[in-house]
């Protein structure tokens, strides 16, 4: 039996199949990916990254739910977001090789599939396709995420300037 956090050295393509982010893979891709995917397991509370530390691993969600936060001024810590089954998480670093943006921490049992960088890079001259899938995937993702700001920040302008006119 594998200890919390301990990583899988193979996931059954089978199960991926489920999973939204690898939807557009045809068997044989699922097959490709699978072979480079981890399994890990977190408990509830354990932190999966920490903010200001390098990443260079995407993490899908397979079971579980998932808080973004950031460390505020007082030392405690802010959601930002919560992740349910499916989403992704990590892929700015996965991408860019900088440190995390915010401090990812299991709220449940949760188990994740991870996608390292480097073996991610390993499939561009055999399986170009399955990068490409991908990437459109997690390019979807970060423009979700830009989005959701947008409509936040003038959410809070519109509240702001509703403020000062004694709206």
């Amino acid at each position: 039996m594998r200890g919390v956090g301990e990583v899988s050295s193979m996931v059954d393509p089978k199960i991926i199949r489920t999973i939204p982010f690898f939807a557009e893979l045809d068997d044989a891709e699922l097959a490709v990916i699978a072979e480079i995917l981890h399994k890990k397991e977190f408990k509830r509370g354990d932190t999966v990254c920490a903010e200001s530390e390098k990443g260079s691993k995407l993490y899908v969600l397979k079971k579980g739910e998932v808080k973004a936060c950031r460390i505020a001024p007082d030392g405690e810590l802010f959601t930002l977001v919560v992740m349910k089954d499916g989403d992704i998480f990590g892929e700015m670093g996965f991408l860019d090789d900088r440190p995390h943006s915010a401090t990812l921490v299991a709220i449940s049992d949760i188990e994740v599939l991870t996608l390292d960088r480097n073996d991610f890079e390993g499939l561009v001259d055999n399986h170009p396709w399955v990068v490409y899938k991908l990437l459109k995937n997690i390019v979807y993702t970060v423009h979700a995420i830009v989005r959701s700001m947008n409509t936040r920040y003038m959410d809070m302008l519109n509240y702001m300037w509703g403020r000062k006119r004694g709206y």
